[in-house]
């Protein structure tokens, strides 16, 4: 099996509130399980963490980018 297919269990413990908040939404039909919930709230972290830091790269290397193009101007005289 894949390792990225292979589901490892991890002992979590949630605050009583968001456990029945993950319940309700279970009960309206949102996700089918519980476990179901946290796999999709797992992703949404990591898929919002990638965003921030290739926003963050981007930003730097517009940044630094720019940088370059005023010293070459700086120095070129243009």
């Amino acid at each position: 099996m894949a390792a990225e297919k292979r589901r490892l269990v991890i002992p979590v413990s949630l605050p009583e509130g968001l456990v029945k908040e993950l319940d309700e939404l279970v009960r309206k039909k949102v996700f089918s399980s519980r476990s179901e919930a946290l796999r999709y709230g797992a992703r949404l972290v990591v898929l919002l963490e990638k965003g921030v830091h290739a926003e963050a790269e981007d930003y730097a290397y517009e940044m630094i980018k720019e940088r370059l193009e005023r010293r070459v101007r700086d120095v070129s005289g243009h």
